[in-house]
């Protein structure tokens, strides 16, 4: 991903846990990119860096889907 546009994602996760918290002063000022060294921005900047690493592999993220000899699927997902 672009680093603005992680910032972007960052800042807007940020403001929302900060509106929910019961900090709108503080969420407004995030959103208007004032905020960026708040302690919020860097954990939501550092965990959204965090999960895009494991981006661009073919295995999904999660436990292995069980499979078949003939390569259907396996374990309650039926069709």
């Amino acid at each position: 991903m672009n680093a603005a546009i992680d910032l972007a994602a960052a800042r807007e996760a940020a403001a929302r846990h900060l509106d929910v918290s019961g900090y709108p002063g503080e969420a407004a000022l995030v959103r208007a990119g004032k905020g960026d060294d708040f302690a919020e921005v860097r954990i939501a900047l550092s965990l959204l860096t965090i999960l895009s690493e494991g981006r661009g592999t073919t295995e999904p993220v999660g436990p292995p889907v069980r499979r078949d000899r003939n390569g259907h699927r396996v374990g309650g997902e039926e069709c």
